[in-house]
């Protein structure tokens, strides 16, 4: 669940603009629910004319308000969330609108069907329709934030993003490599697998630390300030704190003293670890997997070798370039005629070396554009989807990635 204040444009400042967009321009409404308060006889989208004179009205009173006088707040739910009903709605609603002071304005909401998330738009008359005094609140995200969150785990949604939750995700190289490979990181499978083993097991030593990390393929050693999880046999590795806080060097060396490395014994087990990290989907063919490993090795040998032809060609051309021009000013030198005329003969040469250095950037450019585009397997998703368009039955029998469906149905179409 995300709650926002949505910026006015600039051909977008009024109510009226907005409660247009609200009820949309189509044949087709796309409100599923609509609710006014604090404006006697508009109870529907089609009285939307009256809300917008009655809400003009209360900013005639106030002459000297700017001409931002509208706030317009976006409640938007979480594709996989359900379907809010009348009642939860009309109680976000109106708890975001007092969060904000704005209980006793005049405004309008109506969620819209218009896209794969369920929202609500919701615009408020900031001048009140009492005192018709303009109000702004201040820090309005933080508070939007803090009773977004209240609603969410009052009614199951989806929760808004945080920097506690920022905290949580796998470190950039981890993502880069989910990102390009469509697969899990070490990082990852070391919170879901490592971590739970060694919360379940009774750890009295550092012996026990390095059997259970023994039995998964890992080892745990010092690195920098901290300790860091490495499998064994691949190399890659992640911050001990990460996979769980109570796994930091101070708390570990805080519960068993000061840190010791495992003996030669454990490391054996480790390298034969049967239950071990594999960055290979666990429905993958392995057949089908070596080959998108092998194309990943051909398109980044390839990449690297057009790179290290670029930058020879280019380091050529500019030494070409400078050496021709060096020669032709020795040539320049050496010709018996006056200083006025040398004059002019350097700088009509100082020309022509700018035009074909410009020339030369330009092809140079072209050249270095070619190789970033040059052909990627992409993600093991976009290669099994690649194989099955070539009527591979390997990546035809693959199943397809289970998707949560929607919880709920709308089945208020008609206001």
């Amino acid at each position: 669940m995300i709650v926002r204040h949505q910026r006015a444009s600039r051909s977008n400042k009024g109510f009226r603009q907005l409660a247009r967009y609200i009820r949309g321009r189509s044949a087709k409404p796309r409100a599923t629910w609509f609710l006014a308060a604090n404006l006697p006889g508009v109870t529907g989208t089609r009285d939307l004319e009256l809300a917008c004179r009655l809400v003009e009205a209360v900013h005639a009173q106030n002459t000297r308000a700017g001409n931002n006088r509208t706030y317009h707040l976006v409640i938007s739910l979480h594709p996989e969330d359900r379907s809010l009903n009348r009642n939860e709605l009309r109680h976000v609603v109106e708890n975001l609108v007092e969060t904000l002071g704005f209980a006793g304005h005049q405004y309008i909401a109506a969620r819209h069907n218009d896209k794969d998330h369920e929202h609500v738009h919701v615009a408020i008359n900031k001048i009140h329709p009492e005192t018709f005094r303009i109000y702004s609140p201040a820090w309005d995200h933080q508070k939007l934030f803090t009773a977004g969150r209240v609603l969410e785990l009052e009614l199951g949604l989806t929760p808004l993003p945080s920097r506690v939750r920022d905290r949580e995700k796998v470190p950039q190289r981890a993502a880069d490599h989910e990102a390009h490979h469509g697969v899990d990181s070490f990082a990852r499978w070391a919170r879901k697998e490592l971590g739970p083993a060694l919360r379940a097991g009774r750890l009295r030593s550092w012996d026990d630390v390095h059997d259970v990390c023994a039995s998964l393929g890992v080892v745990i050693r010092p690195h920098g300030n901290g300790l860091v999880f490495e499998d064994i046999e691949q190399g890659v590795r992640v911050k001990a704190s990460f996979v769980d806080r109570e796994l930091s060097k101070p708390r570990l060396c805080q519960r068993f003293g000061a840190f010791q490395p495992a003996p030669a014994h454990q490391l054996d087990a480790a390298r034969t670890a049967t239950r071990r990290y594999s960055p290979a989907p666990a429905i993958a063919p392995q057949g089908l997997w070596k080959e998108y490993e092998q194309s990943l090795d051909q398109a980044r040998l390839q990449r690297q070798h057009a790179w290290s032809s670029y930058r020879d060609t280019a380091s050529r051309e500019r030494r070409r370039l400078k050496e021709k021009y060096r020669h032709q000013r020795g040539l320049l030198a050496a010709l018996p005629v006056s200083g006025r005329d040398r004059k002019r003969l350097s700088q009509q040469l100082g020309l022509r070396q700018v035009i074909e250095s410009r020339a030369l950037k330009r092809k140079l450019a072209i050249q270095r554009r070619a190789i970033q585009r040059s052909p990627h397997p992409g993600t093991w998703r976009h290669f099994v989807a690649s194989r099955a368009a070539h009527r591979d039955g390997r990546a035809i029998r693959l199943p397809p990635r289970p998707e949560q469906e929607r919880g709920g149905s709308d089945q208020e179409r008609e206001l």
